[in-house]
């Protein structure tokens, strides 16, 4: 199984508990997101996780 990045290309928030990270934390493969904190299960750009624009 591929490792989880611990850096991306853009910060993402997640709607449902409201963590901050970075995009290659959220994905393995680039098409799949989740929110990487271990207790929320918020899942999909644009709707469980978007973009932090700066």
């Amino acid at each position: 199984m591929p490792q989880l990045q611990t850096r991306g290309r853009d910060l993402l928030l997640c709607r449902k508990c409201g963590s901050t990270f970075p995009e290659g934390q959220a994905t393995r493969d680039g098409w799949h997101y989740e929110c990487p904190t271990e207790d929320c299960d918020s899942e999909g750009l644009g709707e469980g996780l978007r973009r932090v624009r700066s």
